[in-house]
């Protein structure tokens, strides 16, 4: 009987707290992350095996990191294209960013020079 009383009154504090709980209201609000307006890549990798996958890492003007991933047949397609490309008109970065803009998946001009 006892240890049926002391979870009811257990059970009780527990669900009342759920619907009770303390909460601030804050005077000046936390501001959202800014917008990102730039990327730069901060990784590559071109895996063959077990199945094709390129991984571009970009790091936004905010420091987070994005990852944009292709697998499959698209992934070789990409990677035989890079493998035979002549960098000396368009950086690797340039040639990057051209494939993530056409696909779509950012939306930008590329700016700035190899370094």
């Amino acid at each position: 009987m006892k240890h049926t009383l002391l979870a009811l009154v257990v059970f009780a504090g527990f669900a009342l707290g759920l619907t009770a709980q303390e909460r601030i209201s804050l005077t000046t609000p936390i501001p959202q992350p800014a917008q990102v307006v730039g990327y730069t890549v901060s990784a590559l990798l071109l895996k063959w095996e077990p199945t094709p996958q390129i991984v571009v890492t970009l790091k936004g003007e905010d420091g987070k990191y994005t990852d944009q991933v292709y697998e499959g047949a698209t992934a070789t397609t990409l990677m035989i294209g890079l493998n035979k490309a002549n960098l000396s008109t368009r950086s690797l970065n340039q040639r990057i960013f051209d494939r993530l803009i056409a696909d779509g998946r950012i939306v930008g001009t590329v700016a700035g020079t190899v370094p």
